[in-house]
Parts: C-alpha cells; structure tokens; sequence
C-alpha cells in the first residue's frame, strides 16, 4: 500500500516530482497569476510526506506561454 494523503480506492496516493495534476478551482491571489480550474501542471516540491507544495503551471495568454510555479494544498489539485 502507498503511504501518503490522497485516497483513491481504498488505496492513499503520494505525489512525486514530476506527476501531471489538474486544478480543481480556480487558483489566484495577490502575488499568485490567475489558474483556471481544469488547469495542468506539474508537480516541482512536494512536502516529505508527499503533498504537492508546488505545481508548475503553464499557460497561454495574448502575449505567448506564461509559465509560473504556485504553491497550492492538495486539495486544489487532482493526481491525473
């Protein structure tokens, strides 16, 4: 069984670097670029325990790809 913080079936799921992940919600703030729900990423940090502690976003606006990395709580984010 995987040790971590998110269940899926019975079994909890961990993040590693690396692992694509969507936004649940819309994610923004004062110092945070806006991130639409649906959203992916990539998972840059993770805590020891295996919550994402930031997820690299990239995201196309009028003036080209905007990449960023934004630190988040798992439950802003699902394991794809």
């Amino acid at each position: 069984m995987d040790v971590g913080d998110e269940w899926e079936g019975g079994i909890v799921r961990r993040y590693k670097r690396g692992d694509e992940v969507t936004a649940r919600s819309d994610i923004g703030g004062i110092n945070v670029p806006d991130v639409p729900a649906g959203a992916v990423g990539t998972v840059v940090e993770t805590t020891l325990t295996g919550r994402p502690k930031k997820i690299r976003f990239a995201l196309e606006t009028p003036w080209g790809t905007k990449r960023f990395d934004v630190g988040v709580h798992r439950r802003r984010v699902d394991l794809d």
